[in-house]
């Protein structure tokens, strides 16, 4: 196994799981729980070998062909595997109330599991190759990190509600949550297609953003005390953290290429560098917080 991919994976990990304890900005749990979280999210990967052993579904549905013929394969044969692997994590911490007594605790520890199964599926893909870093830092990890929190928020809010429907609504929740994943899987494996399943996850990282907003929002440990330095100091260490990212990329290419390769690597990655740190910080750091506000996750109206 590549040192550097493993080094690449686990830098990308701590950057996003730096960023979600560093907005847990009322309630902060210790460290101790994010690490075994992730850690067992790297566990749980393992699930997959035998899942996909005894259901080859794989094997039964073609992968190639036209947009439904593709969109039936990653739903089938990846999307359901992937997201109830990525979410067991959840679903066992869900049994510690002690740990999970804030609302924001919800999609901060989704994302958590969800980043330890996009770590060690990076480390295979960076093993082929370094030149996808970026682009993996970037869409794979909102996917994955997406995709789960749409589970845990819906979760959250059935329980606030109606306690008694939580199994329907986990069902409801995940189908569609593996739809979207398998929805990404299918627009990007075509090149007539590609572009809208990168607007897809420019939708995602917005959404995700507005859903830790209202999360934090309806905090049940909601104080204006110190918020805005908590919130400002996230921030500026996502936007570092963002670029560790890139200079690292740049950097294993040059190690494993030549300098001048990296060197032109960096270069013409810069461009999707900086938009994409740009849409980082102003979706996911810019939370309006309003003592027990709910905006609606798709509106024209700015809430970060």
């Amino acid at each position: 196994m590549n040192v550097l991919a493993v080094i690449a994976a686990l830098l990308i990990a701590f950057v996003y799981l730096n960023f979600l304890r560093q907005m847990d900005v009322f309630e902060k749990e210790k460290s101790r729980y994010t690490i075994l979280v992730f850690a067992f999210g790297i566990i749980a990967t393992f699930l997959i070998i035998p899942f996909q052993y005894y259901i080859p579904v794989s094997k039964w549905l073609p992968s190639e062909g036209g947009f439904f013929t593709r969109l039936k394969f990653h739903f089938f044969a990846v999307a359901i595997f992937e997201e109830f692997i990525k979410i067991i994590p959840f679903l066992l911490l869900l049994r510690f109330p002690k740990i999970m007594d804030e609302s924001y605790d919800y999609i901060k520890y989704a994302s958590v599991g969800a980043m330890g199964f996009a770590t060690l599926e990076n480390i295979l893909y960076f093993n082929q190759s370094f030149y996808i870093i970026e682009g993996r830092a970037f869409y794979t990890a909102i996917l994955h990190m997406f995709t789960s929190s749409i589970i845990a928020y819906g979760m959250y809010i059935v329980r606030l509600r109606k306690k008694s429907f939580l199994f329907i609504c986990f069902l409801i929740l995940f189908l569609l949550a593996s739809f979207l994943h398998a929805l990404y899987n299918a627009l990007i494996s075509a090149s007539g297609t590609y572009y809208i399943g990168i607007l897809l996850i420019a939708f995602m990282l917005i959404m995700w953003g507005r859903m830790q907003n209202n999360l934090l929002n309806n905090s049940e440990f909601f104080n204006h005390d110190t918020i805005q330095n908590k919130v400002v100091l996230a921030g500026l260490k996502l936007m570092i953290g963002w670029a560790v990212v890139f200079i690292y990329a740049a950097a294993a290419v040059a190690y494993t290429s030549s300098i001048s390769i990296g060197f032109a690597f960096f270069k013409e990655g810069a461009l999707f560098g900086i938009a994409s740190g740009i849409g980082l910080y102003f979706a996911l750091a810019r939370p309006r917080l309003q003592k027990g506000k709910w905006t609606p996750l798709i509106s024209r109206k700015r809430v970060y």
